[in-house]
C-alpha cells in the first residue's frame, strides 16, 4: 500500500501543475484567477467559448483590462466572428499555452464558464489525432488515421441537425443514444471523431482510461441561487449601462452582412444577441421589444448558471473522483475570508505537494473540501449518483406526441428518469388538457354540421 501511494505521488510530481477554477457565471472566477496569478507567479488561460472571439468585451463578459493587473490572458480575443471553434481546437491552443507558460517558469491557471472544454485535461478525451489499435497508448498522442472525405465534410458542415444525428445513429447507435438530436455541437463532435479515426467513439471511450494529464487543483466557486440570480440580473443592467447596446448593434450589422442569416453556433451563441433580434429587426424602435430582450437575457443567463452547476456535479466531479474544493462566493462582502484567502491557502499547499492527510490542526480546518453549508454539493448522491443516472443502460429515447421542442418537432426525452419527469411536468399536463379540449371541440363541431 505504501509503495502504491509513493508511486502515485511520484507520477503526480512528474506532471505539470495547473490550477482550474470552475463555477457559474457571475461568481468571481476571473477575479480569483487574477489574485492567484498575482500571488503565485501565474498566467491565465481562458476556457470560455465566447471569450475566444474578438471584441464584444461587454456582451462576452471578458474581465476588464484595468482589473487584470497586468496578468497575461491566453486563448482569448483572437477568433473572427465568422469562424466556429471546437473542442479539439481549444485543446491545441490550451496545451500550447500551458507549454509556453511553463517554459517561462510560471503557473498556468485555467478559468472560464465552458466547462465542457475541461475535457482536454483528461487523457480519456478522444482527440481527432487517433489511430487504430494502440490500446496501451493515450489516444491523444496517436497520429491521425484517415482523411475526411468531401461527402463526410459536407455532412459535418451542413448544419442539418437531423442529418448529422441520423448519420451518427447509423455509424454508432450506442453513442448516438446518449445525445439529444438537438445537441448539434456534441453530436457533430462524435461524428467528427468517427470520420477522422475510422473507429466508433463508443469503442474509443470504452477503451480509454480516465486519467488527468496534468497535476491539477480544482476550485469550484459556488453561490446560492437566489442571491446569484439577483446578482446576474443586476449585471445585465450594468452591461446595458456600460455600452452593451453598441456591441449588440455591431453584431447585428455583421449578422446582416452574412450570406445566410444564421444565428446558430459560433459567436451567435453568446447570451445577449439572439435575445434582441426581435427588437433589432423592428429597426430598434419598439421599447417593449427592447425590455423583452433584456428580460430574456436575464432569464437565459440564470438558466445558463443552472446548467453549469449540473455539468460540474454530473460530469466534472465524478471524472476527477471528487478531488475538488468548494468556495462559498454567496456573500461577496466576505470574499477575502471565504474565497480569496481560503483559495490562496489551498493553492499554497497544492504547490508544496501537501496532501489532505499531511495537513493538521488549524490548517486542516481550512483545507476541508467544502464548508459545512455546501458539503451536500459534492456528496455522492449529487455527483457520482447523478452521472450513473445517464448510463448506457438508461439512454432510451422517448418521443412525446403532444409536446414540441423549440424547433417545433416532437419533444424527445433521453432516459426513463427524464421521461417520467416530463410526464409529470406542468407543460405536458397543460398540453394534454389543451389537446382534450380541442378534441372535444372538434367532436362538437362535427356534430353541429350533421
Amino acid at each position: 500500500m505504501i509503495g502504491r501511494t509513493l508511486y502515485k505521488n511520484t507520477i503526480a510530481a512528474m506532471k505539470q501543475k495547473v490550477i482550474v477554477i470552475a463555477g457559474t457565471t457571475g461568481v468571481g472566477k476571473s477575479q480569483l484567477a487574477v489574485e492567484l496569478a498575482t500571488r503565485y507567479n501565474g498566467e491565465i488561460i481562458n476556457s470560455d467559448a465566447m471569450q475566444v472571439y474578438r471584441d464584444i468585451p461587454i456582451v462576452s463578459n471578458k474581465h476588464p483590462m484595468e482589473e487584470r493587473k497586468g496578468i497575461p490572458h491566453h486563448v482569448m480575443d483572437f477568433l473572427p466572428w465568422d469562424k466556429e471553434y471546437y473542442l479539439h481546437q481549444f485543446e491545441i491552443d490550451a496545451r500550447n499555452a500551458i507549454d509556453d507558460i511553463v517554459s517561462r517558469g510560471k503557473l498556468p491557471i485555467i478559468v472560464g464558464g465552458t466547462h465542457y472544454y475541461l475535457q482536454f485535461l483528461f487523457d480519456k478525451y478522444v482527440n481527432t489525432n487517433t489511430t487504430d489499435d494502440h490500446s496501451n497508448t493515450s489516444l491523444s498522442e496517436i497520429d491521425q488515421n484517415r482523411e475526411v472525405t468531401e461527402s463526410e465534410q459536407m455532412i459535418l458542415d451542413s448544419r442539418d441537425k437531423s442529418k448529422i444525428f441520423e448519420t451518427l445513429q447509423e455509424v454508432d447507435p450506442q453513442i448516438a443514444s446518449r445525445y439529444h438530436p438537438n445537441d448539434e455541437r456534441r453530436v457533430r463532435r462524435m461524428l467528427e471523431i468517427y470520420f477522422t479515426t475510422g473507429k466508433r467513439p463508443s469503442e474509443l471511450f470504452a477503451a480509454q482510461a480516465k486519467q488527468l494529464r496534468y497535476d491539477a487543483l480544482f476550485l469550484w466557486l459556488y453561490s446560492d441561487p437566489i442571491p446569484l440570480d439577483t446578482r446576474l440580473d443586476s449585471r445585465v443592467d450594468d452591461m446595458v449601462k456600460m455600452g452593451a447596446l453598441a456591441e449588440i448593434d455591431q453584431l447585428y450589422k455583421f449578422y446582416l452582412s452574412q450570406p445566410e442569416h444564421n444565428d446558430h453556433g459560433g459567436v451567435w451563441q453568446v447570451i445577449g444577441f439572439k435575445e434582441f433580434l426581435p427588437w433589432l429587426k423592428d429597426e430598434k424602435s419598439n421599447d417593449k421589444l427592447w425590455d423583452e430582450g433584456v428580460d430574456r437575457m436575464k432569464l437565459h443567463t440564470r438558466q445558463y448558471a443552472r446548467r453549469q452547476i449540473k455539468w460540474i456535479q454530473k460530469m466534472l466531479i465524478p471524472d476527477i473522483g471528487g478531488d475538488i474544493y468548494v468556495l462559498n462566493a454567496t456573500d461577496l462582502s466576505q470574499w477575502h475570508q471565504l474565497v480569496g484567502d481560503r483559495a490562496s491557502d489551498i493553492a499554497a499547499n497544492f504547490l508544496d505537494n501537501m496532501k489532505d492527510d499531511d495537513i493538521k490542526g488549524n490548517e486542516k480546518k481550512e483545507m476541508i473540501r467544502a464548508p459545512k453549508e455546501l458539503i451536500h454539493l459534492i456528496s455522492n448522491e449529487q455527483t457520482i449518483g447523478k452521472k450513473r443516472g445517464i448510463s448506457n443502460e438508461d439512454c432510451q429515447h422517448f418521443i412525446c406526441d403532444i409536446c414540441k421542442d423549440h424547433d417545433g418537432n416532437k419533444l424527445i426525452a433521453i432516459g426513463s428518469k427524464q421521461w417520467e419527469t416530463h410526464l409529470k411536468s406542468r407543460r405536458h399536463k397543460g398540453n394534454l388538457t389543451r389537446g382534450s379540449k380541442k378534441a372535444a371541440y372538434e367532436k362538437w363541431k362535427m356534430a353541429q354540421q350533421k
